[in-house]
């Protein structure tokens, strides 16, 4: 997101202020800081609250929305889509300033009342029936530590419990340690160690679920899942799944949509955050003094039981290497700082741990968890627990936001609490993979699938070790059929960089290759994992682009096809003003234009872009045939484009099919069907032969095609820039001299009659290096070519 979209500092002085005022839930004047009631006391209803979708466009807008809400749901509190709980009459005050300003508004949730009803009737059907798993519902305090209870007595050699510690309320705060067997051979106290909190929120319900989930299934699958018995076998698990006993307690007793403690203030008002309590940085950027905030950072810093508990079992672990605090909603992960926009020294690493954590995350279910920095991806946040075990334990630290990104927010459906551990399961062997062999190795410029023929090529690998130096890094490479690979150190290129170099290789020749990287430790990585008994590869060909574009100009594309029927966002080859959904920049290095959906901003985000219907780009007519007589040739069909429908009132709605033909567009196949809000422009490349299902034959009469569309009344906005194709293969050997497309005895008979006898094919002579004479030096270039290509 531009720095210009995201909220000052000074916003969050000003909302604080009118989040605050001590009255009572559902009275005059009832805000985000209302001052409940200690338990034993009234039950909250949410009668009358809805829950609304804004679209702000300016820091203005954000900041009245805010303080015309009760509470703000949205964890993302800057400029974009904001979720407020609201009373029926600040309801219509939100609705009537949305209408002033043209803002978007949608129903996320209608009756905030019935859909706590529904929850806890579920809850309690569920807890009534019986041969139900347990993360059917939602569990309350007493059944969570009842689950602990019975995890221990089901795996008493690998599983222990203790109280750390406990609230102001006096309900106790356990750990669960877990992992495998003692042994002489494989000593306990010689494992690394790894924090799992949970519910520091008392109103995200789905974190201890997933927590508990966790240690449940490192428990059950020691036995059977090699990869889960390698992390117990090296990791102890210190599992805390809740953080904040009192205050999950009131939010099943009292108060649906309780966040905090429950330390009494002395003022009328209640609760600490605890994840602004911790002494690190505390005090600072996005951590309230006012004791009626909802994040209010405490009267001191680690002035909080519950603070203190996790910081003492943190520094009674001599070994701890990583720190997970799950949270809800958002769908995020979120690495240090909270406290800063400073980037912190392992930046790097935490990248590459991010995306890793997040693959896994989507391989999963086919769930988005965007990662980033906390400060510059969500909020400013000081005083919070991953920064605390980064910045002053020492161990690496993440907040990861649970399901959803806001249709149901912290009243999750019960059928999406498995989904939503199961994916954060593997998250979370991802990282206990990192860190049994903290060596991370990335290639920040990916992978040489295919290299030049007949040179060297070069890669960039980053190599990083955790709590360790890096002592050696090498790659290993042969050529595909070899039995043995041979290494080749890695070039330094200062800190973490290094470079590969895999050996030239004549055309039509696959290397395959791995990374290993070792600590002094004696730790060690390799990528690919698994390697060597799975490896990259790399396969040597000539190219030639056989069409380019950089859209700097109109330049034979067309707009406009039969069915077309949108009145706003036509596409236009522009200079492109950036909004919340379209791009302010285009990809061509010193360039200025794109093909883009009416590049113009407007007065809002909805002023310019497609609606109506769709609006069709054609390209000219190009040719995707390589230089004749090419051995195994392939095209690629290649451009960089920008999509966004994830704004608005009718969010995730609409595609954009993107098309080729090759018959000058009489017939179209689908190259893809894009419906990716990815915020930024994206290169995608496609393999002709793998498009539209069976495949697309390169001709002379190709075509391709891009339709944005809104047929719900959205906002959709796309951009399209640097389309090119490129034909990769190998010319002919000319070893294969009877023409048949294979190297072989044959090819070697046909040129000793041609040598001998003049009886030559087709085309051929035995003139083979072509110096004008037919002699024993031809017989040595054609014995080459046919031994070494």
């Amino acid at each position: 997101m531009k720095p210009s979209m995201i909220v000052p500092s000074v916003v969050f002085m000003v909302l604080a202020a009118s989040w605050s005022g001590g009255a009572q839930p559902g009275g005059p004047g009832a805000g985000r800081d209302a001052a409940p009631v200690a338990a034993p006391g009234p039950v909250e209803t949410y009668t009358g609250r809805s829950v609304l979708r804004v679209e702000t466009r300016t820091p203005a807008e954000l900041m009245a929305v805010m303080a015309l809400a009760e509470d703000v749901w949205t964890h993302t509190p800057r400029v974009g889509p904001l979720d407020v709980m609201v009373t029926p009459d600040r309801a219509g005050a939100v609705r009537a300033y949305a209408a002033a300003r043209g803002l978007p508004v949608e129903v996320m949730i209608p009756d905030v009342a019935s859909a706590v009803r529904e929850e806890r009737a579920r809850i309690e059907r569920s807890n009534l029936a019986r041969g139900l798993g347990w993360y059917e519902d939602f569990k309350d305090l007493t059944q969570v530590y009842a689950k602990v209870d019975e995890l221990v007595a089901a795996h008493p050699a690998m599983a222990s419990q203790a109280v750390i510690g406990q609230g102001h309320e006096g309900r106790p705060i356990r750990v669960l340690r877990i992992s495998a067997p003692d042994s002489p051979e494989n000593p306990r106290a010689g494992r690394r160690q790894v924090i799992f909190t949970g519910t520091q929120h008392a109103r995200e319900w789905v974190s201890p679920m997933t927590v508990m989930y966790i240690a449940e299934t490192l428990l059950n699958a020691y036995g059977s899942d090699p990869d889960v018995r390698a992390a117990m076998d090296s990791i102890e698990f210190l599992i805390v799944p809740v953080v904040n006993p009192d205050g999950y307690t009131f939010s099943w007793t009292n108060q649906r949509m309780w966040r905090k403690n429950r330390r009494n203030n002395g003022n009328g008002s209640f609760g600490v955050d605890t994840n602004r309590n911790f002494p690190y940085q505390w005090g600072g950027e996005g951590a309230s003094g006012n004791t009626g905030n909802d994040t209010y950072r405490g009267p001191s810093a680690g002035s909080e039981p519950e603070t203190q508990a996790v910081m003492a079992l943190a520094n009674a672990a001599p070994r701890l290497d990583a720190h997970i605090d799950f949270h809800s909603y958002s769908q995020l992960i979120l690495s240090p700082w909270g406290y800063t926009s400073s980037l912190p020294p392992d930046a790097a690493l935490f990248d590459d741990l991010n995306a890793r954590m997040a693959s896994a995350i989507l391989a999963t279910w086919g769930q988005t968890y965007v990662g980033g920095p906390s400060y510059t991806t969500i909020y400013p946040a000081s005083g919070v627990m991953p920064d605390w075990m980064y910045g002053a334990r020492g161990a690496l630290s993440w907040t990861i936001e649970l399901r959803d990104t806001g249709q149901f927010g912290f009243i999750l459906p019960a059928d999406q609490i498995l989904p939503c551990a199961q994916e954060n399961f593997n998250a979370v062997m991802e990282l206990a993979g990192f860190v049994q062999s903290p060596v991370s190795i990335s290639f920040p410029g990916g992978i040489p699938s295919e290299r030049p023929a007949g040179a060297p090529a070069s890669f960039g690998v980053t190599v990083s070790a955790w709590n360790d130096t890096v002592a050696s890094a090498a790659l290993w490479y042969r050529r595909a059929g070899e039995a043995a690979f041979v290494s080749a150190p890695l070039e330094s290129l200062g800190g973490t960089a290094y470079r590969a170099t895999l050996p030239a290789s004549s055309c039509g020749v696959v290397t395959e290759f791995y990374i290993e990287a070792s600590g002094v430790s004696g730790r060690s990585g390799r990528a690919p994992a698994g390697a060597p008994g799975v490896f990259f590869a790399s396969s040597a060909a000539d190219r030639v682009v056989v069409f380019a574009d950089a859209c700097e100009g109109v330049n034979g594309w067309a707009v406009g096809a039969p069915g077309d029927a949108a009145t706003t966002g036509l596409w236009s080859n522009d200079v492109p003003q950036a909004t919340a959904a379209q791009p302010g920049n285009q990809v061509t290095p010193g360039g200025a234009r794109c093909w883009i959906t009416d590049g113009r901003a407007g007065a809002g985000v909805g002023t310019y872009d497609v609606d109506g219907g769709a609006t069709t780009l054609t390209s000219p007519r190009f040719s995707a045939l390589g230089p004749s007589g090419w051995i195994n040739p392939r095209v690629t069909l290649a451009y960089w484009r920008w999509y966004s429908n994830d704004r608005g009132s009718n969010p995730n709605t609409n595609s954009m099919p993107v098309l080729i033909s090759n018959d000058d567009g009489a017939t179209w196949s689908p190259v893809e069907l894009v419906a990716e809000n990815a915020g930024r422009w994206v290169e995608k490349r496609w393999d002709l032969a793998g498009v539209g299902g069976g495949g697309v034959v390169p001709t002379d009469r190709m075509r391709l095609r891009f339709v944005a569309r809104d047929l719900t009344g959205a906002i959709v906005e796309a951009a399209v820039d640097e389309v090119s194709v490129a034909v990769t293969g190998c010319p002919p050997n000319p070893a294969d001299f009877n023409g048949d497309g294979f190297i072989d005895f044959f090819d070697l008979d046909a040129f000793i009659e041609c040598f001998e006898g003049g009886a030559c094919p087709e085309g051929k002579t035995a003139d083979f290096n072509g110096d004008g004479f037919i002699d024993f030096f031809d017989l040595d270039a054609f014995v080459e070519a046919f031994e070494n290509g």
